[in-house]
């Protein structure tokens, strides 16, 4: 017997899509609503993964500019993860990192990274940067990815062959278990209002409170110790009511540096002014759940941008898989 668990909708951005599902999920069914209705060659219209079949789908397309179907099996589409347990990616090389603040990371491999996706550097001669993790972008497939949020100073030398990288998550709810976390600080302005950014993409909201620990080879030694609350956010940034226009620049430890401790912010509660953010104050809420990572494009079953995607999760009462 098939018990459906939970059903929905979302309208496609183009990239992969989260789909929280309560409970163990062992079959799942996707139908690109857009595209059922549509004529376009090679994009997929409906998708079907069971347990058993790894990260595969079978998907149905159009395999000509009309209405009728055909089918295949379509690889690495769908990851079924628990976030409180997900396995990191293996170590895969990268041949050649760029001396700039947003750095771009050569490599043959890019499978499982997606723009958005957190990744960690280990062995590569920017060796101020290893074993940090990073918020990635500009993902060229089994070519390049760049860092996603960029550093106050550029790490002072290019990367050399027989460095490394794994993926840590695919996004960042799956990277956050517990919210809000603390971040490690890439970027500090001077200014009115200052704004900082974050190696990892922060997940803050407005009027969150943070308190700031900035460690000597920063520069911006003023900032330490101080607590500013959030007025304005993007993935990356953050904005808070310190004034910081008469301080010393902030500035990221190049190679040379290294051993050295990592400056953090840590949120520690809301500002009641505020009626968003986090629920608990001051406190931290566990993100965790079970679900379905879904991978974006015109043939994946994400679908491609301003698709409506509706699908349905399900559980079955007994599983009697002959084959992995």
């Amino acid at each position: 017997m098939n018990g459906i668990l939970q059903q929905g909708n979302f309208t496609a951005d183009g990239n992969a899509k989260t789909l929280k599902i309560r409970s163990e999920v062992n079959w799942i069914k996707i139908v690109n609503y857009t595209e059922t209705a549509a004529a376009n060659n090679g994009h997929g219209v409906e998708y079907y993964w069971q347990k058993g079949m790894l990260r595969n789908t079978i998907m149905k397309y159009r395999p000509a500019a009309d209405q009728t179907l055909a089918s295949i099996g379509l690889a690495a589409s769908i990851d079924v993860i628990d976030s409180s347990n997900f396995a990191l990616g293996a170590r895969t090389v990268v041949t050649a990192g760029t001396n700039v603040v947003d750095p771009e990371y050569l490599t043959a491999n890019t499978a499982g990274l997606l723009d958005g996706g957190i990744v960690r550097l280990d062995s590569t001669n920017h060796n101020n940067l290893n074993s940090l993790d990073f918020s990635v972008d500009t993902v060229v497939a089994n070519t390049s990815f760049e860092l996603a949020n960029t550093l106050a100073t550029a790490p002072g030398r290019v990367a050399g062959a027989a460095g490394y990288y794994r993926v840590i998550a695919p996004n960042i709810e799956i990277y956050t278990l517990f919210a809000p976390s603390k971040r490690v600080i890439s970027d500090i302005s001077v200014a009115a209002s200052a704004v900082v950014t974050t190696l990892v993409d922060h997940g803050y909201s407005l009027g969150d409170r943070v308190k700031f620990n900035i460690e000597a080879g920063y520069g911006m030694l003023e900032m330490d110790g101080l607590v500013g609350n959030i007025t304005a956010v993007t993935d990356g940034t953050f904005t808070v009511d310190i004034n910081s226009a008469a301080f010393t620049a902030f500035t990221f430890p190049v190679y040379t540096a290294v051993p050295y401790v990592q400056s953090m912010v840590v949120p520690i509660g809301k500002n009641p002014a505020y009626n968003e953010g986090m629920s608990v104050t001051p406190g931290f809420v566990n993100q965790g759940f079970i679900g379905v990572v879904l991978q974006g494009g015109t043939a994946f079953p994400a679908g491609s941008n301003g698709d409506v995607i509706y699908w349905t999760a399900g559980s079955s009462e007994r599983i009697d898989n002959e084959i992995a």
